[in-house]
């Protein structure tokens, strides 16, 4: 019986629940919610039993992701600014902790929410938006100064990394690397939106933490990465080899921007960290190696899986936790100089 135009008037004009309402996406039809919850999981955060894998998450060209990311995202995003709204007063927001200063850096309140841009960015020397925190070399950073990240045996670390290059190379004028992006699949569809870059000189060690405040600036962003890494002595990374690299390498083919990776040499602490110490703590995931290697343990650290939400919520002009995201890349590059002299160390011995 064929339907009357009243029944399909009335069918058609039936309020559907919203958690019922599909997006007309077809690749997000296929795949579901879940692929797009894995890419705002941790950040590829590897444990003991971990090997690199790859997502089977769908690979959008830039915009598509933007759009339907952002749409999708928005209602977990609005449930954690509800939920921080009860923990976070409205004179906080937008207000510098009473503890942070110019020669304090780190100390920043994680979990506060903004709106508008993240503070002290500045036009880079590439046209690249970035913010430079300057640490003494006698900054403490966990249980020792970032002075001693550059004290180990270079045959030890030779032989720990399995590259003969590191018992040579002088990695004080290495690049320590971290970056935060918008979901862990790789291609164009990926957005490296930080790019956290140390570097010791003279008496100081600096962390340039590149910002992406606007799709259409992501040449300049990653043009301006690729400098920096290329005058590098070397790249030292956690779990870099397998993730930031090729986050970094995909996106600069895109806009024509050549790759130094395959020039500069590249250190992932990872792999010698996990050799030495595999067995002996719950995993070998970097928080876990620098609070039981380094002495290193943060207060009110944002998760990583927090990083892709807070950036579509900065570009949707919503309140955000974006100096969370600054301050916890911010503290994975001063890990990267910290767990230096653990690499160059002999396996422990197993229990």
């Amino acid at each position: 019986m064929t339907e009357s135009f009243r029944d399909r008037l009335r069918r058609l004009r039936r309020d559907e629940p919203a958690a019922e309402v599909q997006d007309s996406h077809p690749d997000l039809q296929a795949n579901g919610d879940a692929e797009v919850r894995e890419d705002v999981q941790e950040r590829l955060a590897p444990d003991s039993d971990a090997v690199p894998r790859a997502t089977n998450a769908p690979a959008f060209d830039a915009r598509t992701l933007h759009r339907h990311l952002a749409r999708r995202i928005a209602g977990s995003s609005a449930r954690v600014a509800r939920s921080a709204e009860r923990s976070v007063q409205p004179s906080q927001i937008g207000a510098e902790s009473s503890t942070n200063s110019a020669e304090n850096p780190v100390r920043e309140i994680p979990r506060r929410l903004d709106l508008g841009p993240p503070e002290r960015l500045a036009p880079s020397r590439g046209g690249a938006l970035a913010r430079t925190s300057t640490f003494e070399r006698a900054y403490v950073h966990g249980a020792r100064a970032l002075a001693d990240g550059l004290v180990f045996d270079r045959a030890l670390l030779a032989a720990s990394a399995r590259d003969t290059r590191f018992g040579e190379i002088d990695l004080e004028r290495a690049v320590y690397l971290d970056t935060e992006t918008s979901g862990l699949s790789g291609g164009s569809g990926t957005y490296v939106f930080l790019v956290g870059l140390g570097t010791f000189d003279a008496d100081r060690f600096e962390v340039w933490q590149g910002f992406l405040s606007d799709p259409k600036d992501e040449r300049a962003l990653l043009a301006e990465a690729a400098e920096r890494i290329a005058s590098a002595s070397a790249i030292v990374s956690f779990f870099g080899k397998s993730f930031d690299r090729h986050r970094l390498e995909d996106k600069m083919r895109v806009h024509g921007v050549k790759p130094p990776f395959a020039d500069v040499p590249h250190l992932d602490l990872y792999w010698p960290l996990r050799r030495a110490h595999q067995g002996r703590f719950e995993n070998c995931r970097l928080k876990t190696l620098e609070r039981e290697l380094a002495g290193v343990v943060r207060d009110d650290d944002l998760p990583g899986s927090f990083a892709p939400a807070a950036w579509f919520d900065f570009l949707a002009a919503r309140p955000h936790r974006l100096e969370g995201v600054f301050r916890h890349n911010l503290e994975d590059v001063l890990s990267l100089v910290a767990l230096l002299p653990h690499a160059a160390a002999l396996p422990a011995p197993k229990a």
